[in-house]
C-alpha cells in the first residue's frame, strides 16, 4: 500500500518515453520494450552495421542492441544513461542485452569484455562510465567477465560531432593505451560502448588491443546510427 502511494506521489518514469511505470514494470514500460527499434542480434552475413567496419579492421562480430534515430525514444534513453546519472538504467539494459546474447551460440566464444574507457577527468566529473554500466549488466546475464583495467584513455579529444570517418579515426588513433597486455593475449575480446556512429572509436580501441596480442576482436554497441 505504501509503495503504491509513493508511486502515485513520486511516480517512477519510463526511461524511454517518461510515462509513469506500473508497479510491475522496472525502468522501461512494457510498450517501449516492445516498440523500441532493435536489431536482430548476431545475424550472419554483411549488413549496414558490419559495413561500418568492413575493410577497415579484421573484426569477428559487430552488433548493436538498438537502432539510434535523432529525436527518438532510444536517443532519450541514451541521454538518461549518459548524462542524467541513470547508472541503474544502464545496467538494466545491459542485462536485457545480455539475455538476448545468451540465445546465440556465438556469445560463448568471447573470452572478455572491455568497455570503452572515458578520460579519467571526464569520468570523475560524470561520476561513472556508462559503458561499464552496460558491461556489468551483460556480465550478470551471461557470466562473461569484463575488465576496466586493461584499456585506458590517455588523451581527451574535442567533440567529434560533424567529423567524417577519416577525421574521427585521425583524432582517435592514439587516445587509447593497453595496460596488463598479458591478460588479453590469445583471447577473443568483445569491445562494448553505448553508441556507434562511424565506428571510429571502436576501431581505435581495437587496433591497440589487437597490437597487444588479442586474437580476435568483436564489437557491441547499445545503439547504432543507421
Amino acid at each position: 500500500m505504501f509503495t503504491s502511494f509513493l508511486q502515485l506521489v513520486y511516480p517512477k518514469l519510463c526511461g524511454a518515453c517518461e510515462i509513469p511505470l506500473l508497479l510491475s514494470e522496472d525502468f522501461i514500460c512494457t510498450k517501449c520494450k516492445i516498440d523500441l527499434p532493435r536489431l536482430h542480434m548476431f545475424t550472419k552475413g554483411s549488413n549496414w552495421l558490419t559495413a561500418k567496419f568492413d575493410g577497415l579492421f579484421p573484426f569477428t562480430h559487430a552488433n548493436s542492441f538498438f537502432i539510434f534515430a535523432e529525436g527518438g525514444r532510444v536517443q532519450h534513453l541514451m541521454h538518461q544513461i549518459k548524462y542524467k546519472g541513470a547508472e541503474d538504467l544502464g545496467e538494466y539494459i545491459g542485462f536485457w542485452c545480455g539475455t538476448q546474447m545468451k540465445k546465440s551460440y556465438e556469445s560463448v566464444s568471447y573470452d572478455l569484455m572491455i568497455p570503452i574507457p572515458l578520460f579519467p577527468q571526464k569520468q570523475k566529473e560524470r561520476g561513472y562510465n556508462q559503458a561499464i554500466c552496460l558491461a556489468k549488466g551483460i556480465s550478470r546475464a551471461t557470466n562473461l567477465p569484463y575488465s576496466e583495467k586493461i584499456l585506458q584513455r590517455i588523451y581527451q579529444t574535442h567533440s567529434l560531432v560533424g567529423q567524417n570517418r577519416v577525421q574521427r579515426h585521425e583524432s582517435l588513433k592514439d587516445v587509447f593505451e593497453v595496460k596488463n597486455a598479458g591478460l588479453i593475449i590469445g583471447k577473443h575480446i568483445l569491445i562494448v560502448d553505448d553508441t556507434l556512429t562511424t565506428g571510429a572509436t571502436f576501431i581505435a580501441a581495437a587496433e591497440k588491443l589487437k597490437a597487444a596480442g588479442a586474437s580476435e576482436i568483436s564489437f557491441l554497441a547499445l545503439a547504432a546510427l543507421k
